[in-house]
Parts: C-alpha cells; sequence; structure tokens
C-alpha cells in the first residue's frame, strides 16, 4: 500500500555537537581516507613513467590540502586563527616547494642544489615552529618546567644524532654556499622536533586533533631526517617511499585541523605537571641512551667516535632526567597532601599539621585553636544546579578562606562540603574574630553557580582550642561538637567549644555534655523556633530573649536561601 512520498528527513546533530561539526568531520574522514588513493595513484604514474604533470599535482596536491584546509578554518575559528594562519602558510611553501623541485626532476630531468626549491622547503620549518610554539604557549600559559625538560631530553637526544650524522659530514668549506644549505636542513628538522617535542609531551587534553598532529610530525620527522641521509650520499631520488612519508604528513596535519576537536589544541591544560605515564617514560629512556648508543656503532663501524661530546651530551641528559625524576617526586608529595577539586591541603595532611603543632602546644603550653565550617544547605545547590554548581561553590569558598586566613594558618578541605583550619599561636578569642570574618566574608558576596546565576552562600562554624582541649582528638571532636551546635541553633552562625572564648549574646557556647545541659539546649531551641513563627512564647523562656532576636535574624536570612535548597 502506498502511503505518499517519504519525504527525507534530516538526522539531528549528535547531542553537545552543532551541526556544523559533522560537516568537519566528514572534511577530516574524506581527508584520510582519499589519502591513499591518492598517494596509489602517484605511485602508479611514476612507476609508469607517464604523465609527469599530472605526478607534480598528485604530490603537491597533500600540502594544498593543508594549506587550504588550514586557511578555512582560520576565517572559521577566530580563536585559532593565527595559529592556523602560520600552520597554512607552512605548508604552502612546501607545496610551493614540491611543484619547483618536482617539476624540475620529473619534466626537466634535473634536480639544481641548492634551488628555488629550498628557499621555500626551509621557509617551511620556522612557519610550522612558531604556529606550534603558539599551541603549546595557548595550552600552558604559565610555566611548565617538567615538560620543558621532557622536550629538552628528547631535542638533545635527537639532535646529537643529527648533529653526528648530519651536520658534521655536512660541513664543506670549499662550497660554503651548499654546504650551509645542507646543515640549515637538519637545523631545521631539529628546531620542529623540538617544539613538537614539547607539545606532545606537555599538559593538556589528548584530544584527537593531537594525535593526528603528533602522527604527522612523527611522519615528517622520519622522513627528513632519511632525506638529509640520503642527499649527504648522493642516492635521493623522486619517487620513492619518501613521497609517501610526506603526502601521509601533509594529510594528517590537514585532518587535525579540519577535525571537530581542534578547537581543544588551545584549550588551558588543567594540570601544571603531565603524569609519568609509561609512554611517557619510554620516550625519555630512548632519547636518554641515544648518545652512548651512538658512541657504540660509531666503534664498531671503526668511525670516528667523538668520545667528549658523547659524554657531554650524556652526562647533560642524565642531569636532565635527574632534575626531572626529583620534580616528578616533588609533584607526587604535593598531589598526596592536596585536594584535587580546590587546591587546598587534604585531610591528610591537615591530620599531619594538627599532631605536629599539637605537641608542640602540649610541650610549650602555647595555645592551638581549630575552626570546622560547614557549607549550609549544600545539598540543596548541588540538587538544584548540579554538581558542577557545587564545584564552583566549592572552589569559591576555598579560595575565600585563603585569603581571609594568615600565611601560616592551615586551610584543609576536611571531607565533602566540610573544611577545616588550624591557627597555631591563637587564642580563643581571636580565632572567634577569625570566624567570625570568614563567615561574613562568604556569606556577604554572592557565588557564581552557572553562567547567568548568583547564590548566597553561608557557612556554619564550631571553634575549639587549646589547651582548653587536653589533646588533638579532643581539639576536633570539641570543633566538631561545636559546628554541631551552629547548625542546631539556625546555622549562618559561629559556635564556642566549652572553655574557648567568654560567652556573648552572637556566639553560642556549646554546654557540657551532661543531661542538664542537653534539656537546656532543647528548651531553648523550642522557645526560639516559637518566637521565631510569632506564636507565644513560654513565659519561662525569657533568659533566651537575646539569643532569640540573633537566631531570629538567622531563620530569616536562611530564609532568603529557599530557592537554592
Amino acid at each position: 500500500m502506498n502511503d505518499g512520498p517519504v519525504v527525507p528527513t534530516r538526522q539531528p546533530a549528535t547531542p553537545g555537537r552543532p551541526a556544523s561539526a559533522a560537516r568537519q568531520a566528514a572534511a577530516w574522514q574524506i581527508c584520510l581516507g582519499a589519502g591513499p588513493a591518492v598517494i596509489g595513484l602517484y605511485f602508479a604514474l611514476a612507476s609508469a613513467g607517464i604523465l609527469p604533470g599530472l605526478q607534480v599535482a598528485l604530490f603537491a596536491s597533500a600540502n594544498a590540502i593543508f594549506a587550504v584546509a588550514a586557511l578555512i578554518m582560520a576565517w572559521r575559528r577566530p580563536a585559532m586563527r593565527a595559529i592556523l594562519a602560520l600552520l597554512g602558510a607552512s605548508a604552502a611553501a612546501r607545496g610551493t616547494g614540491d611543484v619547483l623541485l618536482y617539476f624540475d626532476a620529473l619534466v626537466h630531468r634535473f634536480l639544481p642544489y641548492p634551488g628555488p626549491a629550498d628557499f621555500y622547503y626551509l621557509l617551511a620549518y620556522p612557519l610550522l615552529a612558531a604556529g606550534l610554539l603558539l599551541i603549546v604557549r595557548r595550552r600552558t600559559p604559565g610555566w611548565d618546567g617538567a615538560s620543558m625538560i621532557d622536550a629538552a631530553i628528547v631535542a638533545i637526544g635527537s639532535g646529537y644524532v643529527i648533529l653526528l650524522f648530519q651536520i658534521v659530514p655536512g660541513i664543506d668549506l670549499t662550497y660554503r654556499f651548499t654546504s650551509l644549505v645542507a646543515i640549515a636542513y637538519p637545523v631545521g628538522g631539529l628546531m620542529v622536533l623540538a617544539v613538537g617535542a614539547r607539545l606532545l609531551l606537555g599538559a593538556g587534553p589528548r584530544s584527537t586533533a593531537l594525535h593526528l598532529l603528533g602522527a604527522a610530525l612523527v611522519t615528517v620527522s622520519v622522513a627528513d631526517a632519511v632525506y638529509g641521509f640520503q642527499s649527504q650520499a648522493g642516492t635521493f631520488q623522486v619517487g620513492t617511499f619518501l613521497d609517501a612519508f610526506w603526502m601521509t604528513a601533509s594529510l594528517c596535519f590537514a585532518a587535525a585541523v579540519l577535525h571537530p576537536s581542534a578547537p581543544e589544541l588551545i584549550a588551558p591544560s588543567r594540570v601544571t605537571t603531565p603524569d609519568a605515564s609509561p609512554g611517557r617514560l619510554l620516550v625519555l629512556a630512548l632519547a636518554a641512551i641515544i648518545p652512548p648508543t651512538t658512541t657504540i656503532v660509531q666503534h664498531y663501524r671503526d668511525a670516528e667516535e667523538y668520545v667528549v661530546a658523547s659524554a657531554i651530551v650524556g652526562n647533560t641528559v642524565f642531569l636532565l632526567v635527574l632534575i626531572r625524576m626529583a620534580l616528578l617526586v616533588k609533584a607526587q608529595r604535593r598531589d598526596a597532601v592536596t585536594d584535587a577539586l580546590t587546591g587546598l591541603s587534604s585531610r591528610r595532611y591537615f591530620d599531619q599539621a594538627l599532631g605536629t603543632i599539637g605537641a608542640r602546644s602540649a610541650r610549650s603550653g602555647n595555645p592551638v585553636s581549630m575552626l570546622l565550617l560547614d557549607i549550609d544547605h549544600f545539598k540543596s545547590v548541588n540538587d538544584t544546579y548540579g554538581h558542577n554548581g557545587g564545584d564552583r561553590v566549592l572552589v569559591e569558598v576555598s579560595n575565600r578562606l585563603s585569603h581571609l586566613v594568615r600565611p601560616g594558618d592551615v586551610v584543609a578541605r576536611y571531607g565533602g562540603e566540610e573544611f577545616a583550619i588550624l591557627l597555631p599561636d591563637t587564642q580563643p578569642e581571636q580565632a572567634r574574630a577569625v570566624a567570625d570574618r570568614i563567615r561574613q566574608g562568604i556569606a556577604d558576596t554572592p557565588i557564581e553557580v552557572n553562567g547567568t546565576r548568583l547564590i548566597q552562600v553561608t557557612v556554619s562554624m564550631g571553634v575549639a582550642g587549646m589547651p582548653s582541649s587536653p589533646s588533638t582528638d579532643a581539639l576536633i571532636l570539641a570543633a566538631d561538637q561545636a559546628l554541631y551546635a551552629a547548625k542546631h541553633a539556625g546555622r549562618n552562625r559561629v559556635s564556642c567549644a566549652p572553655g574557648a572564648t567568654r560567652p556573648d549574646r552572637s556566639t553560642p557556647v556549646l554546654p557540657t555534655e551532661t543531661p542538664e545541659s542537653r534539656t537546656a539546649v532543647a528548651v531553648a531551641s523550642t522557645g526560639i523556633r516559637t518566637a521565631a513563627t510569632g506564636t507565644s512564647a513560654d513565659p519561662r523562656a525569657t533568659a533566651a530573649t537575646a539569643s532569640t532576636e540573633v537566631r531570629t535574624e538567622v531563620v530569616v536570612t536562611s530564609a532568603d536561601l529557599t530557592g537554592v535548597g
């Protein structure tokens, strides 16, 4: 049965990706998929010795695709415009060199060296290095010493091989200009290799575009190195496997800039030091053993061994490896005592610091105070704005805590939405003043939970101190009980443990744990709730009038947060 014409429907874009991303994805897939066909056709014509003009066009098409893709994406992605312009200019320079070189080789049957093509080939190196360097600076705008050392190890190890087998043999004072051009190629390749190693070994998102870029850099570096050896031996010819390497590298470059993940190339890294992955350690190990290995190879070849140069390079790499390992150990120690989300000290570090400072206080009698605080209604924030909104609140509260305490105080994320602050050599009255300052500093300024919404966040705090608490365990327990009292009294307030400070109208003092005291707290709380709701209070509760006024005000503040939780 015919139900009518079938109307084609447009497939929806993948959630989280714009519809244009599908077109970009198709472009980079076509770029990689058509590559083998173009390379195969090029070699078929070269082996048959026919249509030299088409051979030149096919070979140059790889760099042409890279240049056009970079320039188009530079127009579509303004944030990457300078980077893509440099990469496109590098591809255009290589493509121009390809046309000049292969036109002479395939049409004129003559390869002038140095010739016009060499100028464009050499120009491509600094343009490519500059584009890669801009990516590095955008990904890690700060100082990334670990990645710098990693790149230096790779560059020095590889550079020694280039120096030994390409630069030194290429020096010929009889033909100075030719010798200079011959040396410029490995120097340019080493420059790109150093910046590329810094990019690939540095911190930042490991996107598909970065992997494509890495594949292109490795491929072109291998091809250029083999070309350097063949040029010195006089065995280089067009139409060999090197052409496939160069064409593949250019197509990988084009796919990298066309891929939807290309903007992640310039996304700032969230970590300052990259992880010491097995792959990274393997690369550094291979780079470190290059100098002694080349010396052994030279020895068995009965060639000049350059023992002094090998020793200098080997010692330099060895020292860099030691520095890198020291930085790695330092980073691991820092991560072990640092909360990953907030950047504050971890509970493990806080417990260690409390043990050390508490033992010193027990010996000397110097006071130590502890603040334990909890974000009010934090579960409502997570429920309303998601965990991303909750994380923003945690990070902002952490930043404010760091700015509201002294440099010598210890601020730690104690667990979940709880934070602990250790105040060495601080009297209870001073700790109370610090707690009030922190509470006001957090409550006075709203916190952004997404791009458009600000919410008011308050904290409840418990204060305890030594020597009124006889031990660090008792100190933690007293602070926790004081925090509970602040929560029970209405939140957004400071509560002090017994003996931590003198009572006043605005600070509830946690009573001692006796049945009578627990009954008194319950009666007072009942009277306060009655007064806050506007009903008549028990006349016997007149002793709690001052506290009632303060707590009623706190209840009003909490009502302002009913939209949060």
